[in-house]
């Protein structure tokens, strides 16, 4: 069974990066089917156990929900709903990891964008300016707002390398 998910998970994330990519959406016919079958192979091959692993799983998926929705939007909701069918298909303990690898991933992917993109350098230097300002002419610094026209960073590109890492790691 675990390699059922195992494809299954690696099918799921690698048709999110399609379509997060070309449409900029992860689609809930992708998402949704994922978590109920993610439910009902980890109930069958594990019982109450793998029941409860998999609603650990998208438990985790919900509570990212909450955070992103407290802390400004963090992750799309495509992104938090295929965080969560991640959950359903491998359990808690592999989407907390799956986590943690996507975080560092997505940081790395960030950069490369900021600095292919001159919006690293452009950042920086308003920075010191505004610093500068401060130190010598007591100017007060201001902070301007990310503009709309920032690259965009398909998250799910992220989310699926993390979880390719995840399933690597934790299955060997």
């Amino acid at each position: 069974m675990q390699v059922a998910t195992a494809i299954l998970t690696i099918t799921v994330v690698s048709i999110a990066v399609y379509t997060d990519v070309r449409r900029g959406k992860i689609y809930n016919y992708l998402t949704l089917p994922a978590m109920a079958i993610g439910l009902i192979l980890n109930t069958v091959s594990g019982g109450f156990d793998g029941l409860v692993s998999s609603l650990g799983g998208i438990g985790i998926g919900l509570l990212l929900f909450f955070l992103s929705a407290i802390f400004g939007r963090i992750l799309g909701g495509g992104d938090i709903k295929l965080l969560a069918a991640l959950g359903a298909l491998q359990g808690a303990n592999f989407l907390l990891w799956a986590l943690v690898y996507t975080a560092v991933i997505g940081g790395v992917l960030a950069l490369v964008v900021a600095v292919g993109r001159g919006i690293l350098w452009q950042r920086l230097k308003a920075l010191v300016t505004a610093c500068y300002l401060r130190a010598v002419a007591q100017v007060p610094m201001e902070i301007e707002p990310a503009s709309n026209d920032a690259p965009r960073l398909p998250y799910a590109i992220a989310i699926c390398l993390g979880s390719l890492v995840a399933l690597v790691i934790l299955r060997v």
